[in-house]
C-alpha cells in the first residue's frame, strides 16, 4: 500500500503542474551503475555509510535497479526542468525505510562524467539535505 501511496504522490506532482512549469529532459549522463558517495540529511548527520551496500543502476528508459546484497527494488527517475530549476526526481518501490530517505525530487547541482550532486531544501527546520552519486 505505502509503495502504491508513493508512486500516486509522484504521479500527482507531475501531473499537476502546467506543461509551462514542467519539461522532460532526457537522461543523457546518468545512465549506468552509481553508489552514494555522501547523503548528509537535512539535519547535517552524515547517513552515508547506510547506502554502502547498495548500488543503483540508472538506465535510459527511465527505470532505476537497486541492489543490495541479494535483494532488488525497482523504480522510475526522471529530469525535469519546474521552474527554471533542473529537477531529479527518484521514486523507488520499497518498503526499506533507508532506501525510502532518497524518494524526493532532487535539485541537480553537479553533474559530470563521474559524479552526480544533488539538494534537497526542507521544509519545517530549514535544513538541506545532499546526495552525491559516484561511478
Amino acid at each position: 500500500m505505502k509503495n502504491l501511496l508513493i508512486l500516486f504522490s509522484f504521479v500527482a506532482i507531475l501531473t499537476s503542474c502546467s506543461s509551462d512549469d514542467v519539461t522532460s529532459s532526457n537522461n543523457t549522463g546518468i545512465s549506468g551503475s552509481w553508489k552514494i558517495k555522501s547523503f548528509i540529511d537535512n539535519n547535517n548527520r552524515d547517513r552515508t555509510s547506510n547506502y554502502a551496500a547498495y548500488s543503483f543502476e540508472f538506465k535510459s528508459t527511465g527505470e532505476i535497479v537497486v541492489t543490495n546484497s541479494a535483494t532488488k527494488y525497482s523504480g522510475t527517475y526522471a529530469t525535469v526542468m519546474d521552474s527554471g530549476k533542473q529537477k531529479f526526481n527518484i521514486v523507488i518501490a520499497t518498503s526499506d525505510n533507508t532506501l525510502a530517505e532518497i524518494n524526493e525530487d532532487w535539485i541537480l547541482s553537479e553533474q559530470t562524467d563521474t559524479t552526480l550532486k544533488f539538494t534537497k531544501s526542507s521544509g519545517g527546520n530549514g535544513g538541506t539535505k545532499t546526495l552525491v552519486f559516484g561511478k
